[in-house]
This record gives structure tokens, sequence and C-alpha cells, in this order.
């Protein structure tokens, strides 16, 4: 499934390289985008607990999820929003 979050707390080009090292950790994600200026996080998670674990890693560095939006696997753009949910963290 594919997600889009804003992150809390990211100011600069470090603070994506600490977020992209252990963000890498986790094994059933990957990152697509993360954008510094405007603080979205584009990511593939593979299942419920690998996006628990994305939530607990970035609160636990210090940059917290805003908010969610969850895109549908069958949406082929990301900017169809009629297959989305969002969520707030």
């Amino acid at each position: 499934m594919k997600a889009i979050a804003k992150i809390g707390n990211l100011i600069s080009n470090n603070d994506k390289l600490m977020i992209l090292r252990n963000l890498g950790r986790i094994m059933d994600i990957r990152v697509i985008d993360l954008e510094v200026d405007t603080g979205k996080l584009i990511f593939l998670y593979y299942s419920p607990i690998a996006l628990e674990q994305v939530k607990q890693e970035l609160w636990r560095i210090g940059y917290p999820i805003r908010h969610f939006k969850f895109l549908s696997t069958l949406c082929p753009n990301l900017q169809d929003d009629s297959s989305t949910e969002t969520a707030f963290a």
C-alpha cells in the first residue's frame, strides 16, 4: 500500500538523511520520496506492522508524523484523490 505522511520537525538535509537511514532498517517498507521543504514522506508499506514501525521510529528519533494519507494500490498516480483515506497520527 502507498502512504503519504506529513512529518514534523524536518528542517534540513541532515534530518532527511537521518530519517532515510533509520527507515531503511525497516524491512517491509520502501521510501519513494522525502521532501525537506514540505515535510512530505511518500512510501510503500507491505503490512500494518511495518506502518506502525514507521510511526514509532519517526516518533523515537524526533520527527513525529502529523497526518497520513493512504493511497489505494489500484490508483496509478498520486494526483487522483478519489480513492484516498486520511488519518491523523
